[in-house]
């Protein structure tokens, strides 16, 4: 039996900060990852590396359920799901303040995340090998209860037609499709 090495990196950033050559690098807030709790964290350049050198993954508990269909079939969701109990060591238990603050202001000020998972090169989370998917999505609302946070996430598609201050045209895009359906096969 042979372990691999996965790692969750997330960047939140301010899509309102990003050029148009879609460089997100300057735009980015926080940048997480969910695999090594150490002081340290993880060195990466993340996916786009002609834009950043060696960055800082700082660690947050974190678990991504990646793209699925709504009910109605028209939209694509995601979920980041984090912890919402801290244990100190007198056992006592309370929501998780860091954690709740980061996803509260990130719905707040209507961020963008960019998920990439990751093959490490081995256990000790030295470097990354292989990218094994990259996705972005919208932050657009959160819930909780006493266990923990869900944030959903909602594809560009659907962010676009929320009231974002963008707009699908045909100037831009050429032919639209007249429903509210739409196919990403």
């Amino acid at each position: 039996m042979s372990a691999v090495a996965l790692v969750t990196f997330i960047e939140i950033y301010d899509p309102k900060l990003v050029p148009p050559n879609g460089d997100i690098s300057d735009a980015i807030v926080y940048r997480f990852q969910n695999s090594e709790p150490t002081r340290a964290g993880i060195q990466w350049s993340g996916p786009d590396p002609q834009y950043t050198a060696n960055k800082k993954f700082d660690f947050l508990s974190f678990i991504y359920q990646g793209a699925t269909r709504s009910k109605d079939g028209n939209n694509l969701e995601s979920n980041l799901i984090l912890a919402n109990e801290s244990n100190d060591r007198e056992g006592s238990v309370g929501a998780n303040k860091l954690s709740m603050s980061y996803a509260a202001e990130a719905v707040d000020k209507g961020w963008s995340i960019r998920v990439s998972l990751c093959k490490m090169t081995d256990l000790t989370f030295s470097s990354v090998e292989s990218i094994l998917a990259t996705d972005i999505w919208k932050i657009v609302s959160m819930g909780y209860d006493n266990s923990t946070i869900e944030i959903m996430l909602s594809s560009s598609i659907d962010a676009v037609g929320g009231n974002f201050g963008r707009f699908l045209t045909s100037s831009l895009v050429g032919h639209l499709p007249v429903t509210g359906r739409i196919s990403t096969r």
